[in-house]
């Protein structure tokens, strides 16, 4: 199964169709939004995908953003989601507060911990747990490149795609 990552949008909406694009080109399963959509618009502009999605920090237009979800047949999760695919445990947060984003990765109750906020491609192991941003698909905060990924619960490989 592949599984698209994407975070921190912020209304780039060039930048969102353009990671609809490579998702489908990449066959993806699923795409997971580490939340930070920031309006309904950005949500729209995914719905060419099967989208699950969590809140950020600058998703304040919760009615407006769980309308969208609703429209474009996508989930919107609220601040954290729980799924298994193919036999691993995922965990999504955005990451706002860093005491709850440690805790739950040092948990040890998933085998993916996916998260945002910080705009930087991550990917290590904390304990058994992977750990995972696919950074910022805005791309302009601090220099970074936008960059989404995919995640393939078969090889367990992650590809970082630039936008």
């Amino acid at each position: 199964m592949k599984i698209g990552l994407i975070s921190d949008t912020h209304d780039n909406l060039q930048n969102v169709r353009k990671a609809v694009r490579e998702f489908n080109d990449n066959h993806v399963d699923v795409v997971i939004h580490a939340g930070d959509f920031v309006s309904p618009i950005a949500v729209e502009s995914l719905a060419g995908v099967k989208l699950v999605g969590v809140l950020g920090n600058n998703d304040t237009d919760i009615p407006g953003l769980t309308s969208t979800f609703n429209k474009i047949h996508g989930e919107l999760k609220g601040e954290i989601f729980e799924s298994v695919y193919d036999g691993m445990k995922f965990a999504v947060y955005h990451g706002t507060n860093l005491a709850k984003k440690d805790q739950l990765i040092k948990s040890g109750k998933y085998d993916v911990f996916i998260y945002g906020h910080t705009h930087r491609k991550d990917n290590r192991y904390i304990g058994t747990t992977r750990v995972i941003n696919p950074g910022t698909a805005k791309g302009w905060f601090f220099g970074l490149f936008a960059t989404i990924a995919v995640f393939d619960t078969s090889s367990r490989n992650l590809e970082f795609i630039n936008l």
